[in-house]
């Protein structure tokens, strides 16, 4: 069981650190060293650290840092272990169970054991304080009385804006206690030059922290006199505000990590859409814009919502919620977002061209942005969010776009792998819109690009990497092999490519056992996965005859 979790933990550091490009004290990165492996030569050179044994991990984390970093992250999480055992020993010595505004300490420690047993707990906490300057930790007081009911839960909250030295530093600072009391609201004055204070969702404008003199190890020495070592840190996205705040707690307590949206497993809901629909609030955020103070004792009463209930009744892991409702006025629903994008000078450029080449491409901005969990790291790779002027022309622009493959993402949205060109060599990029659908025109998206390139020269040259993950996808769901070869067999092949695709998710929806979450999703997203499932001389042949109708105009016939 322990070796289980530390393999689960060392994992989610590796992954981190292939996130963001990081070397070894020999400059290789994950996928480098794993090249020159023994052990990655006899396993088909996976990438993905969860693959691999607890010892090759170790032996890669042994060369990174200036030490032994899994040494240094298993070492921690052992203190961060001996810390909850000894808060549960505290509160049942002190007779702090069921007090008011803290739940019974067995509850408690049901939370914070499903915290760290979460698959993305050592992505975003495994690595925290390790080998960096000017981080701070709680120091230990004098006697463990001192630890009062009030005070156990201390939910933290920051607003941040960029610097010329910070992708993220610090504006604001907010924490209040389980009783709804605000016990620091102080704004921060950034480390460097503001170059954008992100007014439309901090609220912050640059004027605003012309004057500060508070700073961040202001704030660090604030925090430090609120906080005890044995005391939980509550927060959403949590390990974000700690790593502007450079603080390294023991013991955390992610209210993202504890809720989770229906139907799409990996997804992480929102604060504003948990506090919709948990608690009531419609009007959270109605303007917008981020308000800490507002922000830090939701996530409070969130905190404190996942902690109710009687002693007797078994905590859930995840509390599901419904996916947010979608409208064409969202932001999200006209945006764009691109991945996997070099960082360069000249990135910006390459991709404004990207959408400058399509006529009807009325994009209003692009802004470049880091991949989340990478801000303040070092990276190869950058993203993109691109808005248009509507959701019909977002759409419109994503369907235009000429892919060299069409897949889903990791939360079932389609993806689309599109070149991209410098004037020393092209790139492949990844683009989706920022909401799981699209309309059911994207499952012809990928007859579309497919006919289209074959009579495009330059966009012929497909990747053998590129190909070789769209085939895994592709082909990578047995129930939907099953689901193909059964309706493929029953229409003789004849059957027109919708009933076709209906047939096979009709048949997919009575197989016993499908993939988690599965029952909840979407027709189009269903559809889609259908139709990546079709055997290669089908898709071939739906292919040619939907380019041949699209250049007619009669795409609706198909």
């Amino acid at each position: 069981m322990a070796q289980a979790a530390d393999h689960q933990l060392l994992s989610g550091v590796v992954r981190g650190l292939q996130a963001s490009s990081a070397r070894n004290r020999h400059g290789q990165t994950w996928e480098e060293w794993l090249e020159a492996a023994v052990e990655a030569r006899s396993s088909g050179a996976a990438r993905d650290p969860g693959r691999h044994e607890l010892s090759t991990l170790r032996a890669f984390l042994g060369e990174c840092g200036a030490g032994d970093m899994g040494s240094d992250v298993l070492r921690k999480d052992r203190k961060r272990r001996k810390a909850m055992d000894f808060l549960k020993e505290t509160l049942d010595k002190e007779g702090h169970v069921g007090a008011e505004g803290v739940p019974s300490a067995a509850r408690l420690m049901r939370l914070l054991e499903l915290t760290r047993a979460h698959p993305n707990f050592g992505l975003f906490f495994g690595r925290a304080g390790l080998g960096a300057e000017g981080w701070m930790k709680p120091r230990a007081k004098s006697a463990p009385e001192i630890l009062k009911a009030e005070d156990v839960l201390l939910a933290v909250d920051c607003e941040m804006v960029s610097t010329d030295t910070e992708e993220d530093a610090l504006a604001r600072v907010c924490v209040c206690n389980a009783r709804g009391e605000l016990l620091l609201d102080r704004l921060v004055q950034p480390h460097g030059r503001v170059t954008d204070a992100r007014t439309s969702i901090t609220g912050i404008e640059a004027k605003d922290l012309a004057t500060v003199d508070y700073k961040r190890e202001d704030a660090q020495a604030d925090l430090l006199g609120l906080i005890h070592p044995l005391s939980v840190v509550v927060g959403h996205t949590l390990h974000k505000d700690l790593h502007v705040l450079r603080l390294d707690v023991p013991i955390v307590l992610d209210i993202s990590l504890l809720y989770g949206v229906e139907g799409q497993p990996k997804r992480r809901p929102s604060l504003a859409h948990l506090v919709q629909h948990i608690l009531g609030q419609e009007d959270f955020r109605a303007g917008g814009v981020h308000d800490c103070a507002q922000d830090v004792l939701v996530t409070m009463q969130l905190a404190l919502q996942r902690l109710k209930g009687p002693r007797s009744k078994e905590v859930p892991a995840v509390v599901w919620v419904p996916p947010p409702l979608l409208n064409d006025s969202d932001l999200q629903a006209r945006t764009l977002y691109l991945h996997r994008i070099p960082r360069r000078a000249e990135a910006f450029s390459a991709v404004a061209k990207l959408f400058t080449s399509l006529p009807s491409a009325r994009v209003e901005c692009i802004q470049m942005v880091l991949p989340e969990g990478q801000a303040g790291q070092a990276s190869s790779l950058q993203g993109a969010r691109a808005v248009f002027s509507s959701a019909d022309a977002a759409e419109a622009t994503f369907l235009a776009l000429i892919a060299e493959s069409v897949e889903v993402d990791k939360v079932q949205r389609p993806q689309k792998m599109v070149r991209i060109h410098f004037e020393d060599r092209d790139a492949l990029i990844c683009v989706r819109p920022c909401l799981g659908g699209v309309g059911k025109a994207c499952l012809a998206s990928a007859a579309v690009s497919n006919g289209k390139r074959r009579s495009d020269p330059e966009a012929s040259d497909v990747a053998p990497k590129s190909k070789a993950k769209a085939a895994r996808v592709a082909k990578g769901w047995p129930g939907w092999r099953r689901a193909a070869e059964e309706a493929l067999r029953d229409s003789g092949g004849s059957a027109r490519w919708k009933d076709l695709l209906e047939a096979m998710v009709a048949r997919r929806r009575e197989q016993v056992g499908g993939r988690p979450g599965e029952a909840e999703e979407s027709r189009q997203v269903l559809e889609l996965r259908a139709l990546a499932a079709l055997p290669e001389d089908r898709l071939s042949r739906l292919h040619e005859s939907f380019a041949v109708l699209w250049e007619h105009g009669e795409e609706s016939k198909v």
